[in-house]
C-alpha cells in the first residue's frame, strides 16, 4: 500500500465473538508498524477501545450528543488518544430496547464527517456488530467508508450465520466488486471447528486470512486492561526475548503477520453469501433432499479456485477522486452552516423538516416529488400544502393550482419495511414513477427512513439522462424543525441542480425566498414584477414559488438577485449563494411601506440603468400616497397605537401611523421560531421590549391606554374604549401597506359604533341565560 493512501478496514462478527479483542491488538500492532491508526466502536455495549486505553471507558458520541447542543460540539469530547496514539472512537447506542441502534451509528457517523476527524490516520478501523444488517449497521461498509472488510468468525453456528448475513449486506452494495479481505478465524475450541471454518471458508470462495486459537494470554491482558500487543511490546522492551512466553509470542506473531499483510496488500474478493440451506449443508457436511443432492458440491467446485493461496498483492482500488468515485457538490459532505433558528437554540421543535421540505419542493412543478415515508406522513404534509390553496380557492375565489394540487406521491412505507429495509420499495417507485416522464425526481426522506438508515442516495443510480434524481436528506424530524426543512430543501435543490456553467444575462433578475403560504405571495408578485416590467426587467427563476426545473437549472441566467424577504431564513439563503454561486443579491427585500418602496425602485433603477423610470414611479405613487393620508391625519391625530406582534420588521406600518399623526406607546416583539431580531430605520423613540411575555398584554393595556391595540392574534376579550386589529405575518408589498392599514382604522373610527358595542354587551348580560 503507498504511503499516501488512506485505508479504511470493516471488521464485522457477531456479538461475544471477540470482535472487539481482535479489533483492538490489530489496531495495537498496526500502530506499532508506524501506523496513524483510528478505531471507531459501532457496537452498542461500546466496549471496543477500552484495551487501547488500559480500561478506561469513554465518552460515545451518542450519549454526547444527547447531552450537548449542536454549537457546542467540539472534537476532543468525543476523540481520545490511546496506545500508541490510537484515536479511540465509540459511536455508543440507546438504551435496550428503546431506538435504533443502526440510526445511531448513521448520526455517529455523520459527525465524525463533520469533523473530518479520519483525516488525520492512515488506517481507520471499524468495529462492528454483526448480529444485524441494518441500515445502520451497513454504515461501515457502504462505499464511502470501508475498502476492506474481514468477518470475524468461529465454529459456532451462529457466527458463520452471521457472517454469512453480512456478505448477504456487502452483496446489496457491491454488485460485481472485490472487497472483501477474508475470515478471521478466532477459535472457541468446539467440535469439529477446523473443518466447519474451512468448509464455510471454501464454500464462499473466501481465505482464512488469520487464525487465532483460543489462549488465556488474552485473559491475562485484559486483566492488566492492555492488548497481548501493549503487554509483549513492554515485554520485549523490558527483557528483549528473555522469559518470552511462546504462547505470547506465538499470538503477538499472528496479528504482526496480519498488519504487515494489511500494509502490504491483501487481495480483495466478491462477496458470494450462501443460501440458509446451503449454510446448513456445508456446515453440517450433510446431503441435500433428492434433485438437489449435486447442488452443494457444485458450488463448492465453483469457489475452489479461490481459495486462499497465502499471495499477498497491494489494494488495487484508486481513491483519486474520493471513497465514492463519484464528486460530490461542493460542501455536500460538510457541516451544514445553514441552521434554523430551533437547531441553533436547541429549541422545541417548530414542525417537522419532512414537512418543510416537502412544502417547497412542490413548486418545482414538472417534478413529481417522491416522499419516502409512511402514508400518514405524506398525508399530514399533503393536508398542510393544501390547506392555503383551498382557503384561497373558498375565500377569494383564487386557483392556486400547486397548493391544490401538487405533483407529490409517497412510497407507502410499513412495518415490514421499517424492519427490513425501504430501499428496495423506493427503487420501485422511482421505476414507476419514471413512466410518467417527470422533469425530474425529488425524493424527500422521513423519520422512519432516517432511523432505519435507508441511503436515499442510491437511487440516484436509477437516474437517466432526461429523468435526473434529486434527493434531500431531512429525515423527518431528526435534521431538525420544519424551518430545517426549508433550509435543506433549498440548499440541497440548488447543488444539485442549479448549472454553474451558465453566463448572467443584462436585466434578468431572480426572486428568491418568497413565502409560499401566505395568501398574498401571487398578489406581491405581481406588484414586484409590475415594477420591473416599467423599467424593461425580466424576472428568470422564483426561488422556490411556482418554478420549473428548466428554470431552476437556469438560475445563473440573472445578473441580480432580488430577496422577497430579509429575514433571518432570508438572509441565510442570501449567504448561501453568495457563497456557492457566482451571483449577487440587491442590498434590499421586497419593499413595504411608502418610504421602502420609494428607496427600493430609487436604488434598484439605479443599479439597472433606469433611473428616469423608477423616479417617474415614485413620483406618481407618492402623490396618491400623500392625498390618502392627508384625508385620514385629521381622525388619528393624536391616537394611541400599542403593537403586540412576532413580526420583527414594522417601519411599513409605524411610518403609516406616524404620518397620520399615531403616538405610538409600546412595541412588544413575541419570540418567533423564523426570525430573530426587531430591525428599523425609522429615528424615533418609542417603547419596545423583545421577547416580550404575552402574559403582560392585559397590564400593558391598562397602563398605555391604547386606542388601537395590532397583533397577531386576538385574545377574545373587548377592550374599553380600544380597537383590535390583526397585523399579517406577510404583508402586502408596495406604496400603500401601511396606508390601507391605517385608512381602515380612520373608517372604523368615523363610524363611531362604540356606543352600539355597548348596547349589544348590555342586551347580551340581560337575555344570555348561560
Amino acid at each position: 500500500m503507498e504511503e499516501s493512501m488512506k485505508q479504511e478496514i470493516a471488521i464485522y462478527g457477531k456479538g461475544g465473538i471477540g470482535k472487539s479483542t481482535l479489533s483492538a491488538n490489530l489496531s495495537a500492532a498496526l500502530a506499532d508498524s508506524g501506523k496513524r491508526v483510528l478505531q471507531i466502536g459501532c457496537d452498542p455495549k461500546h466496549d471496543s477501545t477500552r484495551l487501547l486505553l488500559n480500561g478506561r471507558k469513554i465518552n460515545t458520541i451518542l450519549d454526547y450528543i444527547k447531552i450537548t447542543g449542536a454549537l457546542d460540539y467540539k472534537k476532543e469530547d468525543i476523540l481520545f488518544q490511546g496506545y500508541h496514539g490510537i484515536g479511540c472512537v465509540e459511536a455508543g447506542g440507546p438504551e435496550p430496547g428503546v431506538g435504533c441502534a443502526g440510526r445511531g451509528i448513521i448520526t455517529s457517523f455523520e459527525l465524525l464527517e463533520q469533523f473530518k476527524i479520519k483525516e488525520d490516520y492512515d488506517l481507520i478501523l471499524y468495529d462492528v456488530l454483526g448480529d444485524v444488517v441494518c441500515g445502520g449497521f451497513a454504515v461501515p461498509i457502504r462505499r464511502e467508508y470501508a475498502d476492506t472488510i474481514f468477518l470475524v468468525t468461529s465454529g459456532e453456528y451462529m457466527a458463520m450465520y452471521a457472517a454469512n448475513n453480512i456478505l448477504r449486506g456487502i452483496k446489496n452494495y457491491d454488485t460485481g466488486r472485490c472487497r472483501v479481505a477474508g475470515l478471521l478465524y478466532n477459535s472457541r475450541n468446539v467440535e469439529d471447528e477446523d473443518r466447519k471454518v474451512e468448509a464455510f471458508a471454501e464454500a464462499v470462495g473466501l481465505p482464512i486470512c488469520a487464525r487465532i486459537p483460543r489462549s488465556d494470554v488474552f485473559a491475562r491482558a485484559e486483566r492488566k486492561n492492555k492488548t497481548v500487543i501493549e503487554l509483549v511490546s513492554r515485554k520485549r522492551t523490558e527483557n528483549g526475548e528473555k522469559d518470552l512466553p511462546e504462547e505470547e509470542k506465538k499470538i503477538y506473531d499472528i496479528f504482526q503477520s496480519l498488519s504487515q499483510n494489511i500494509i502490504t496488500g491483501i487481495p480483495m474478493h466478491e462477496a458470494k453469501p450462501l443460501t440458509d440451506e446451503q449454510l446448513e449443508a456445508v456446515i453440517y457436511n450433510t446431503v441435500r433432499a433428492a434433485g438437489h443432492e449435486n447442488e452443494d458440491q457444485s458450488l463448492l467446485a465453483v469457489h475452489r479456485s479461490s481459495k486462499w493461496q497465502g499471495e499477498l498483492k497491494r489494494a488495487s482500488v484508486s481513491k483519486a477522486t474520493g471513497k465514492n468515485e463519484e464528486l460530490k457538490p461542493e460542501g455536500e459532505n460538510s457541516l451544514n452552516p445553514y441552521l434554523s433558528k430551533n437547531v441553533i437554540r436547541n429549541e422545541p421543535l417548530h414542525g417537522c423538516a419532512f414537512n418543510g421540505a416537502v412544502t417547497m419542493s412542490i413548486h418545482i412543478q414538472d417534478a413529481v416529488i417522491l416522499a419516502h415515508a409512511p402514508k400518514s406522513c405524506a398525508y399530514l404534509s399533503y393536508q398542510s400544502i393544501s390547506s392555503s390553496g383551498r382557503r384561497g380557492l373558498f375565500e377569494r375565489g383564487a386557483l392556486m393550482p400547486v397548493s391544490i394540487s401538487p405533483n407529490f406521491q409517497c412510497t407507502d412505507m410499513n412495518e415490514t419495511d421499517m424492519i427490513f429495509g425501504g430501499t428496495q420499495k423506493l427503487m420501485e417507485k422511482i421505476e414507476a414513477v419514471k413512466k410518467q416522464k417527470p422533469k425530474a425526481i425529488i425524493v424527500i426522506s422521513s423519520c422512519p427512513a432516517g432511523i432505519i438508515g435507508d441511503d436515499i442516495d442510491r437511487v440516484k443510480a436509477l437516474a437517466e439522462k432526461d429523468i435526473p434524481i434529486i434527493t434531500i436528506k431531512t429525515d423527518g424530524n431528526l435534521s431538525g424543525d420544519y424551518l430545517q426543512g426549508m433550509l435543506l430543501c433549498y440548499t440541497g435543490l440548488a447543488a444539485q441542480i442549479i448549472d454553474r456553467s451558465i453566463k448572467p444575462e443584462k436585466k434578468v433578475v431572480n426572486i428568491v425566498f418568497e413565502k409560499v403560504v401566505a395568501k398574498n405571495t401571487e398578489s406581491n408578485f405581481q406588484i414586484i414584477e409590475k415594477y420591473l416590467n416599467q423599467m424593461n426587467i425580466t424576472v428568470n427563476c422564483r426561488f422556490l414559488c411556482s418554478t420549473s426545473f428548466d428554470k431552476l437549472k437556469n438560475f445563473c441566467k440573472a445578473e441580480l438577485n432580488l430577496l422577497a424577504y430579509k429575514d433571518y431564513t432570508g438572509m441565510i439563503l442570501e449567504n448561501f449563494f453568495t457563497e456557492t454561486y457566482p451571483c449577487r443579491f440587491f442590498d434590499k427585500q421586497f419593499p413595504v411601506g411608502s418610504l421602502e418602496t420609494e428607496q427600493w425602485l430609487l436604488d434598484l433603477g439605479a443599479l439597472m440603468e433606469e433611473r428616469e423610470t423608477a423616479q417617474r414611479i415614485v413620483e406618481e405613487n407618492k402623490q396618491v400616497y400623500e392625498k390618502r393620508i392627508e384625508r385620514i391625519r385629521p381622525t388619528l391625530t393624536g391616537k394611541k397605537l400599542m403593537i403586540m406582534t412576532y413580526n420583527h420588521d414594522l417601519d411599513w406600518i409605524l411610518t403609516a401611523a406616524l404620518d397620520a399623526g399615531m403616538e405610538i406607546v409600546k412595541i412588544g416583539i413575541l419570540n418567533f421560531s423564523q426570525d430573530e431580531g426587531f430591525r428599523t430605520r425609522l429615528h424615533t423613540d418609542f417603547p419596545l421590549e423583545e421577547d416580550y411575555d404575552p402574559e403582560k398584554r392585559e397590564s400593558d393595556m391598562e397602563k398605555y391606554a391604547p386606542d388601537i391595540l395590532l397583533s397577531n392574534y386576538e385574545s377574545g376579550r373587548a377592550y374599553d374604549n380600544c380597537m383590535t386589529d390583526t397585523i399579517p405575518m406577510c404583508p402586502d408589498v408596495g406604496f400603500f401597506s401601511g396606508c390601507n392599514m391605517v385608512e381602515r382604522w380612520a373608517a372604523l373610527m368615523e363610524l363611531n359604533l362604540q356606543g352600539e358595542w355597548k348596547k349589544d354587551e348590555r342586551l347580551f348580560a340581560k337575555y344570555y341565560t348561560g
